[in-house]
């Protein structure tokens, strides 16, 4: 190698596959660091000469001794609405998130409350390298995020006053795929389910649908009650499915019903069962997210494959670019999902009643 070249931690952590905080943390012997990387780290070191060999032996000789001003990761997470780690698709989420800092070698903080005045009660703004928001997060306290210079990502939200990188599902294309599918075996009479306020993944699906919609020139007049359902299990959201579907069920039942996620497609699929509507011969149903609680209720629940996990993963390596790269504008990555196409799809009753007759 020519002398005079400078290598850089980015190139050492190029060539092992890590972090470049890893590769700091390395070779300065702090912990956090399995000993197989650590070898890995020495050895591309060593290399690229990057350090001599007595200073790696140097840094090997002090990976026991720990540094008080360490920095860690904090991963926000408030605990409210089904943000939590029992739900299945927010587990796997965070799951993604702990996924993508096992290679980084930084310790990781999990805060539950995203109040501006308690986050400053047991956190130290200095002691946190950056920030991984996953789902809804108060905007006070992400504008004191950023009053206090704290880089972040939001995983699944984006706020419109506070500017950030961000990592999404690509709701929208997928949902248009859907509703295309749907179109193409015939139905015409087709309602959203689920209120596009909830969420800015709610909103994005449902501007898909009516994308669709309009494109393919099919008449269609929302549903009101309909587009007020939520992901929820309280007695009120639960009584407006109820009354929702019995009145559909005595006017026009539409032929398809395509919900924001599963878990509202779960709450229907309840509720039709005393009313007697079957899927599909009634109507047909989608959901959104694979979730795998709600798979095993309802096996033949036609949804779109979230690869949850991944989100945290890319939210991870999003905040880390950032870390790289502050002056660079803020990004908004999607991930594509895949359609998972089952029984509760079928032709529209009107046409199997017309080939019956």
């Amino acid at each position: 190698m020519a002398k005079g070249k400078k290598i850089t931690m980015q190139e050492i952590a190029d060539i092992v596959g890590v972090s470049k905080y890893a590769v700091s943390k390395a070779l300065s012997g702090k912990p956090g660091i399995s000993a197989a990387t650590r070898e890995k780290i020495f050895e591309a070191a060593s290399q690229l000469g990057y350090l001599d060999q007595k200073l790696i032996k140097r840094s090997a000789n002090n990976q026991g001794q720990a540094d008080d001003d360490e920095k860690l990761i904090g991963i926000l997470f408030p605990n409210i609405r089904s943000q939590n780690r029992e739900s299945s698709y927010w587990g796997r989420v965070l799951e993604g998130v702990f996924r993508g800092l096992e290679s980084s070698g930084i310790g990781s903080v999990l805060i539950t409350d995203d109040s501006p005045r308690n986050f400053h009660k047991i956190m130290r703004p200095e002691a946190l390298l950056g920030i991984i928001g996953l789902g809804l997060i108060e905007t006070s306290m992400l504008v004191e995020l950023r009053n206090v210079g704290i880089p972040f990502v939001l995983v699944d939200h984006e706020d419109e006053l506070v500017s950030s990188d961000s990592v999404f599902m690509n709701n929208y294309d997928i949902l248009r795929k859907l509703v295309k599918y749907l179109v193409g075996k015939g139905h015409t009479d087709i309602q959203f389910v689920g209120d596009w306020r909830f969420a800015r993944s709610f909103a994005d699906r449902w501007n898909g649908f009516k994308s669709v919609m309009a494109e393919s020139g099919i008449p269609h007049t929302p549903n009101e009650s309909l587009l007020r359902i939520k992901p929820t299990n309280d007695k009120e959201n639960l009584d407006l499915i109820a009354s929702t579907l019995a009145e559909l069920q005595n006017s026009s039942l539409p032929t398809a019903l395509v919900c924001a996620n599963d878990k509202i497609a779960s709450h229907l699929l309840r509720a039709m069962q005393p009313l007697g509507i079957r899927v599909p011969e009634d109507t047909c149903m989608t959901g959104f997210d694979n979730e795998a609680d709600f798979m095993q209720e309802f096996p033949e629940l036609s949804t779109v494959n979230a690869e949850s996990e991944a989100l945290g993963i890319k939210g991870v390596e999003l905040l880390f670019w950032r870390l790289a790269n502050l002056q660079m504008p803020h990004e908004k990555l999607l991930l594509q999902g895949d359609l998972i196409i089952k029984g509760s799809i079928a032709p529209p009753r009107t046409a199997v009643e017309g080939q019956r007759n």
